[in-house]
Parts: structure tokens; C-alpha cells; sequence
């Protein structure tokens, strides 16, 4: 599990979620600085296993991120514990 520190919430997501969501931000990366930024914390949190913080635009963009995926039933749990944590 990677611990992600989302405005003073820490949630905890599995290892292939965050893969996935890396994954997403990183092809969103062209885009948006705010994906490419996610995309690097989560590679980093990836590659150390140690709890992330996410400042308030990487937490928007994993919102945005999120709620593009809905067929997906881990990520749009995570969707559904990011709202209630905020």
C-alpha cells in the first residue's frame, strides 16, 4: 500500500492503482504541469514506499484524474474516499 497525504488526509491505495493513476497522469502530462507533476510524486512514491504529500494542484489533478475513470472499481472507490476526505 502507498500512503498518499492529500490536504492533511492520508489515504492508503493499493501498489497497481497508483501505477495506473502514474500511468493516466503521465499521458495527461503534455497538457497539464499539474498531471506531470502527479504523475513524477507518484513515481516517487512508487520507487521509496514512503508516505507522499500532495499540494493543493496535484490534489485537484487527482481529482480530475479520478473522475475519468469510473469503469475502474479500486479507482473510483479512491474517488469516493478523496471527496470524503476533503
Amino acid at each position: 500500500m502507498i500512503e498518499l497525504d492529500i490536504q492533511g488526509s492520508v489515504i492508503k491505495v493499493s501498489r497497481s492503482a497508483v501505477v495506473r493513476l502514474r500511468d493516466l497522469a503521465a499521458a495527461r502530462a503534455g497538457g497539464s504541469s499539474a498531471q506531470r507533476d502527479l504523475s513524477l510524486l507518484l513515481d516517487r512514491a512508487l520507487g521509496t514506499h514512503t508516505k507522499v504529500a500532495l499540494q493543493r494542484g496535484e490534489a485537484r489533478a487527482l481529482l480530475e484524474l479520478v473522475a475519468t475513470e469510473p469503469a475502474d472499481p479500486e479507482i473510483a472507490a479512491l474517488a469516493d474516499t478523496i471527496r470524503a476526505a476533503r
